[in-house]
């Protein structure tokens, strides 16, 4: 990155923090918090549409290098290389759906009531929910020209065959989804009474990120970076067009209504 590129970076960062601690003090639910995000979601698009023309060498677009080559590499797992995000995301979805289940006299330790409740925590989820849209764009914008796919599985492999397990007697099968309820409504009154307990969490779960991100940058390719999860989780259109809608939704609920 040239000198102009990093001036470029640092005044984008302020413009971003600016407008986020400027949006996070609206309500959701209220007209000038939807009009924010719809004006935050369409910044979002825009930067996209210009990596997207880029891309394809066309005028007023945003050129960025490709990649070398795609991953996982030859004879790299993609499994061991996304579990650490894996894991990540199955802790953070864990709390979230507890926090759902909280009495009602015990605060909600969702990330969506704490960003309500504390505006720098709002004006920072906003911020990080615009910086991985425009990180879709941009990982998508750098995929390999030539994508080497021959170290890729063919289709029917792991995952295909039909056990006896797959076959569980009907009574269980009716039982199983009750019986979670009713596990995770008791498991949810273990979370502690504390919305600083709360924003601790959601904090270590950012900087794990971090960690992550660093530790698999220096893991020659063993481990994938965001950038190349988020390619990785992309590759197939319906994925791509799921987690698309899954992002807008979330911006939607979090931020305006």
């Amino acid at each position: 990155m040239g000198r102009h590129g990093a001036v470029g970076a640092v005044v984008a960062a302020l413009v971003l923090c600016a407008w986020c601690g400027w949006v996070s003090g609206f309500h959701r639910a209220t007209p000038p918090a939807r009009i924010t995000w719809v004006c935050s979601l369409a910044a979002v698009v825009a930067v996209n549409v210009l990596l997207w023309r880029g891309r394809r060498g066309r005028r007023l677009g945003w050129s960025v290098a490709p990649v070398g080559r795609s991953w996982p590499t030859a004879g790299r797992g993609a499994l061991v290389g996304v579990l650490p995000w894996l894991a990540l995301a199955v802790a953070a979805a864990t709390w979230d759906v507890l926090g759902l289940l909280t009495g009602p006299h015990q605060p909600h330790l969702t990330i969506s009531a704490l960003s309500q409740a504390f505006r720098p925590l709002n004006a920072a989820l906003l911020a990080v929910w615009m910086l991985v849209g425009v990180g879709y764009g941009l990982a998508r914008a750098r995929a390999p020209l030539l994508s080497d796919r021959s170290h890729r599985q063919a289709p029917g492999g792991a995952g295909t065959s039909h056990g006896g397990a797959a076959v569980a007697p009907a009574a269980a099968v009716h039982l199983a989804p009750a019986a979670a309820v009713h596990l995770a409504a008791s498991v949810a009154l273990l979370l502690p009474d504390n919305r600083a307990v709360g924003v601790a969490f959601w904090l270590s779960v950012a900087a794990v990120g971090i960690a992550i991100e660093l530790v698999a940058r220096r893991s020659a390719g063993r481990f994938a970076t965001a950038e190349q999860l988020m390619r990785f989780i992309t590759a197939r259109r319906a994925a791509n067009l799921v987690l698309v809608a899954a992002w807008i939704y979330a911006g939607y609920h979090l931020f305006a209504n």
